[in-house]
């Protein structure tokens, strides 16, 4: 997949760009403040209509105006030449692929795969768990419709069970339903995720074995909050809990509890790990989420790189290059304006930012 154009009208601080990015390589330079990172932004939309930057799509919109909108030409391999519209407002998102509206999220998300990479990706060895949650539902989202809709429905009924205990409890029978739902979508969340994960922490191994130069090996170790992960099972363990569950006003156990850690050496990463080691983890941890979407999405990923190739020393940036074999499309950001020569990428687009605004050099 390639990303050929992006036009953007009232993203961030961009009043209107039509930039073009149709070459294997775009490093896009220029000072801080200048528009780098919101063009990226921009880009990884296309993943799953999600910022790699917020959780919220109303910062998005320009200040002062009523929406932002973001056209992208797209090179496939499945879909051939195309066209991505994004439109956001403060109403309501709608997504067109060549002027059709996609009606639904899950007929959209993960068809087009941007994954990005910054330096905030440190957070998801040594920030809270919901941060890690978040990163593997993302990306296991976009690869499986089926896992969507679980944790979609999982997360509603944890909703409505925990208004029913906050509210001074329901009739059993009501508090029931919403169990019975919770578990049938936590049995489809939980043999998934083992699925996922297992792929995750082979390719997050490959990746560090290469970019650690061998000297150690690394691998992603899920930790369930839960014993059980059987629906019936659960469902008896909320039932449990309930008297528990209703002095707290919400659910003692389940899956938007669950966990993953980095392991170097058989010792995790986030207590154990030197600086180099931590960073050398997470890079193969993202590298591992691009080699999940090559897989999944049935298209090569354009990979985003948001001020992380030129914050990498020399024999890191070459294994990284090592770890990325193929013509996959990369699109760098930085406040360097060279971009890197000891890679296999002879040659880059080179754009440079000023104020919102992208200007091809020569």
């Amino acid at each position: 997949m390639r990303v050929k154009f992006a036009r953007l009208a009232n993203f961030r601080n961009v009043g209107f760009a039509d930039v073009n990015l149709d070459a294997p390589s775009v490093w896009i330079c220029g000072k801080n403040g200048q528009g780098k990172t919101n063009l990226l932004e921009a880009v990884s939309l296309l993943t799953a209509l999600r910022s790699f930057r917020s959780a919220l799509l109303a910062p998005l919109i320009k200040f002062g105006a009523k929406e932002a909108a973001a056209l992208f030409g797209i090179e496939h391999e499945v879909y051939g030449e195309c066209e991505v519209c994004i439109k956001i407002s403060a109403e309501k998102r709608a997504i067109f692929v060549n002027d059709e509206e996609q009606k639904k999220l899950s007929d959209f998300i993960g068809r087009f795969p941007a994954p990005a990479m910054c330096s905030d990706d440190m957070m998801l060895l040594r920030g809270a768990p919901a941060l890690r949650r978040k990163f593997a539902d993302m990306a296991f989202s976009a690869v499986d419709a089926e896992y969507l809709e679980a944790l979609k429905g999982y997360h509603r009924a944890l909703m409505h069970r925990a208004a029913a205990l906050k509210a001074g409890g329901a009739h059993a029978h009501t508090l029931s339903a919403f169990e019975d739902a919770m578990a049938r979508n936590a049995e489809i969340v939980w043999q998934k995720r083992a699925l996922y994960f297992e792929g995750l922490a082979l390719s997050a191994g490959q990746k560090y074995a290469v970019l650690a130069g061998g000297a150690e090996d690394a691998s992603v170790k899920i930790k369930p909050d839960c014993k059980v992960q059987d629906a019936a099972q659960y469902a008896r363990v909320l039932h449990a809990e309930r008297a528990k569950d209703l002095e707290r006003g919400a659910a003692s156990s389940g899956p938007h509890k669950d966990d993953f850690d980095l392991i170097i050496g058989g010792k995790s990463a986030r207590l154990y790990a030197s600086e180099g080691q931590q960073r050398s983890a997470v890079l193969a941890l993202k590298l591992a989420q691009f080699e999940l979407f090559k897989k999944f999405s049935h298209a090569q990923p354009v990979l985003l790189c948001d001020d992380v190739l030129g914050e990498l020393d020399e024999a890191r940036r070459a294994a990284f290059w090592s770890c990325m074999q193929g013509d996959a499309q990369v699109i760098a950001t930085s406040t360097l304006t060279s971009a890197p020569s000891d890679s296999s990428r002879k040659s880059w687009l080179k754009l440079r930012a000023c104020a919102g605004a992208f200007e091809t050099e020569t």
